[in-house]
Parts: C-alpha cells; structure tokens; sequence
C-alpha cells in the first residue's frame, strides 16, 4: 500500500496527544486547579532570575541521561521508551521518564516555521508513502522536530547540547529586570521576545509546584499514619 500527499492529514496535535496523555498519568494526586491571565501568564510568573537558573541547570541534568554532560537526541526522543516501560518499570524509574518526557515536550517539541508532515515521513523521497512508512510517520515526524528544537540549542554543532548552550539564553535576563530587583515581573516579562526563558520561567514554576505537591501528599500520608497508628493502640 502506499499513499500519496493528498490522502496523508497530519496534524502536531497528534503528536502531542500521546505525550500529554502519557504525562497526565501522574497518578500520585490530581492537580490543583490554575487560572490564566489574559496576556498568558499564570499568576504564579513572578520570577526569581537565580531560581529560574538553578531550575534550569537541574532540568540539563534531568535531560542528561547518562550524565555525559550532554544532552543527545535519544536521550529526548522518550516517548516509546516510556510507553514500552509502563507496566514494567519500577515506580521511581516510571516517574522520572514521565518527568522527562513532560519536559521534553514542553522545551524541544516547538515549531518557528510550518513542516511539511508528508515529506518528512516519506523517507526514500519517492513522493508517496509505504505501508511502512505510514505506520511510523508519527514516530518519523516527532523525531524530526525533536532533531530540529536539538540543532536550534547545538550552537557548536557536534550533535548534543551542552549545559552552557542550554543555559545560554539566561546569559542576559537581568537586562530585564528593570527594577533590579533581581527577580522578573509579569509587567518585565510581558515586552519579551525571549521564549526560552519564558518556557524556562514555566517550567521552573511547573517544578516549583510538583515538588509542593509531592511534600504535601507525603505529609498527607505520615498524618494519615499517625492517625492509623492511633487507632491501633487505642483498639
């Protein structure tokens, strides 16, 4: 079977949808509710230029699998990986790839310009798709954007990103910081055309809250088993 460009409707939210579907399983506690501003930053975009630094350097070695002080594209190009483990995985394991994988998503899989999702799947260039080619032309476009976000960090070229080409676009926030307050308002924010370090201000608050919520679902849980040891001693 092969098909030809007309018959091929593709769209990025396909590719998308598995991952968020994936990242949503996070299944320790649901998410608190979030309200969004007008101008689309969350009340929480206050932001501290050291924080969003630290979060940054932690998210690199996050990405940085096999901590080779670089980040390549098999270490980011998850999504299968993280499918075939789910019910295999230990729990911890399970979780950091879920981590990963929502972080991948929301840093490498951004598109500046339109692709053509036909083109890039038919891999031998022969203007239709095989049967094969059609079956992993989700996997075949995703990797291509992930290839294309990898290469828009590789400043050097040499097929990885290291930490100082991750962090390059915080070189200069305090030049935002017009206040000098060491910290970057929504009002400091809003005149940005620097979108890495919007997403980085995103991300850092993103961990900011899953780490609040891990401790408040632990303290949950000790309360909880007090309570239950309570009941023990008093039957």
């Amino acid at each position: 079977m092969r098909l030809k460009p007309s018959f091929f409707i593709f769209s990025i939210t396909t590719l998308l949808l598995a991952s968020i579907t994936l990242v949503a399983q996070e299944r320790e506690r649901p998410a608190p509710a979030r309200t969004v501003a007008a101008d689309g930053f969350s009340p929480w975009a206050l932001a501290d230029i050291d924080e969003v630094r630290k979060a940054s350097k932690e998210t690199f070695k996050l990405l940085d699998a096999n901590n080779s002080g670089s980040i390549t594209l098999d270490e980011i190009d998850i999504l299968e990986e993280l499918i075939e483990g789910e019910d295999s995985l230990p729990a911890e394991e399970l979780s950091q790839l879920r981590q990963r994988l929502n972080i991948v998503s929301r840093t490498f899989m951004h598109l500046e310009e339109e692709i053509d999702h036909f083109e890039i799947a038919d891999t031998d260039l022969d203007g239709t798709l095989s049967e094969a080619e059609f079956d992993l032309r989700e996997t075949t476009v995703r990797t291509h954007i992930l290839q294309l976000n990898l290469d828009s960090f590789d400043k050097d070229k040499n097929g990885g990103i290291e930490e100082s080409e991750f962090t390059a676009h915080l070189d200069n926030a305090e030049d935002l910081d017009t206040d000098g307050d060491g910290s970057l308002s929504r009002a400091e924010l809003r005149g940005s055309e620097n979108q890495r370090l919007l997403q980085d201000i995103r991300v850092s608050a993103w961990q900011r809250q899953v780490r609040a919520e891990r401790q408040a679902y632990a303290d949950r849980k000790a309360r909880q088993s007090e309570t239950d040891s309570s009941r023990k001693k008093e039957n």
